[in-house]
């Protein structure tokens, strides 16, 4: 079942894990986005962003072992609340290191660098506010002492985005930056399942 926004306009706490189409459905289909002027051609926009992954996909599956680039995919911000019409789409993509390392060097691979280098360019192009975390498969998390330099980055990563998703500017704040006053969970966010 997809979650509801919650009073304040966003999803209760937590990361709500959805496949693309529930997502869609939830953020650009619903009844209370009918009116909405941004909502469709941002998600036209997040289509369009993350086809050169696909294309990569299908280009070099062979030698991906069975990964795919794209992990999972974390969407958050305002795209995520009831707010009509948001200006983009934050979007933060656990990228398959092991699938990413196979397909680097190959014709087309340069978006692997180019989707991340930029963001203010694919805001511009995309409507898409994009973040790359390294996804890593981790057997012995309970075991940090084992985690070789590129884990410990992973799960740092992770954690940061995993907070930033859940936090809430607070009212009347002019530095938009996490402080501690907004550390505390305000709001879920969206994982999307490719």
């Amino acid at each position: 079942m997809l979650p509801s926004f919650a009073a304040n306009g966003f999803l209760p706490l937590g990361r709500y894990s959805v496949s693309f189409e529930e997502a869609e459905a939830m953020l650009v289909g619903a009844p209370e986005f009918q009116d909405s002027d941004t909502r469709q051609s941002l998600w036209d926009g997040l289509h369009a962003f993350l086809d050169p992954f696909f294309t990569l996909e299908d280009a070099y599956g062979d030698v991906m072992d069975g990964h795919t680039l794209i992990h999972r995919l974390w969407l958050g911000g305002s795209f995520v609340s009831a707010k009509t019409d948001p200006r983009n789409i934050d979007a933060t993509l656990l990228i398959d290191v092991s699938a990413e390392r196979a397909v680097r060097g190959r014709p087309g691979s340069k978006w692997l660098t180019t989707a991340f280098q930029s963001r203010d360019n694919m805001l511009r192009k995309f409507g898409v506010s994009p973040v790359r975390v390294g996804y890593q498969p981790v057997g012995h998390v309970f075991r940090p002492d084992r985690f070789t330099a590129e884990e410990r980055t992973y799960f740092m990563e992770r954690g940061v985005w995993d907070d930033w998703w859940q936090r809430c500017r607070l009212p009347g704040q002019t530095d938009r930056s996490p402080s501690r006053e907004s550390a505390a969970p305000a709001r879920g966010y969206l994982e999307v399942r490719l």
